[in-house]
């Protein structure tokens, strides 16, 4: 009987309800998190928050994403500066990497077959094998990999916070004609001491890229690389002519941090039970 009883979640999912309560941490996580990137969408853009909600709202976050990249890629026009863009690229990859995988973990479900030994987590791929077919492939729903994506989540809130950090610093000093240019990464990369390293950023795409290949038996795990995250990690490479400026609203500021302060880095869900993987 499908009820709400220990013995019944149990049954339907194969997981304690302390694993379960982790599951629900990911996704309360996830909205925090993409509400967090919608506001570094109108901090770039030098939106106030109320035109930024109104701009964003309804978009999916692929398209929000794309947008973020035009949006910086329009605000180094004024003054180029790598280590900016590449953070800002890598965030967004990250951001995406972190949709896919909570997307997984939402939409899975648990099948066991007693009569064949058959037992684990899956879901229905949108794409087709090579033999035309729909793919059924399995989920990552082990207690390290729920904990690697709370570590994801969290790098990603906190590379956000540093992004919108730095770009209000960096528009401070671009006001200020008075300002020597050599100070200009003192001023923006300079806040704390040691900066954030993006090299965080990297892991867990990296690593999905290659559970995701091996899960769909493709070739090497960076052509399993969504074409998104491909382009974005081209783009950090060769920097590409940024798109034509969008019209801003008219009486529009420099940025407001509404929902830009820091917050610090999360801590991961305490260690849960082992579960089987399919």
């Amino acid at each position: 009987m499908f009820e709400n009883t220990p013995l019944a979640r149990r049954q339907w999912t194969g997981l304690d309800d302390q694993h379960l309560a982790s599951i629900g941490f990911v996704n309360f996580a996830w909205n925090a998190l993409e509400r967090k990137f919608a506001s570094l969408v109108w901090v770039t853009a030098g939106w106030t928050q109320e035109v930024g909600e109104l701009v964003v709202s309804g978009m999916g976050n692929v398209s929000l994403v794309t947008l973020f990249f035009n949006l910086l890629k329009q605000e180094l026009k004024k003054r180029d500066d790598r280590r900016l863009w590449e953070q800002g690229a890598q965030t967004g990859i990250l951001f995406d990497a972190i949709r896919d995988a909570r997307n997984d973990v939402v939409h899975t479900f648990f099948h066991c077959d007693p009569t064949t030994g058959a037992e684990g987590y899956f879901k229905g791929s949108p794409r087709k094998s090579t033999t035309g077919k729909v793919e059924v492939r399995t989920v990552a729903m082990e207690r390290s990999d729920i904990d690697e994506l709370c570590r994801a989540i969290s790098d990603c809130l906190e590379s956000i916070d540093d992004l919108i950090l730095k770009l209000w610093f960096r528009r401070r000093f671009l006001r200020n004609r008075r300002a020597p240019a050599h100070s200009y990464e003192r001023a923006v990369h300079g806040w704390q001491d040691p900066p954030f390293d993006i090299g965080r950023l990297r892991f867990y795409p990296k690593k999905r890229s290659r559970r995701v290949g091996g899960a769909h038996g493709g070739g090497p795990a960076e052509s399993q690389a969504p074409g998104r995250a491909r382009r974005a990690a081209t783009d950090a490479e060769r920097r590409p002519v940024a798109a034509e400026p969008a019209a801003l609203p008219s009486g529009v500021q420099g940025p407001v941090l509404v929902a830009g302060e820091p917050t610090g880095r999360r801590v991961p869900p305490a260690p849960l039970r082992e579960s089987g993987r399919g």
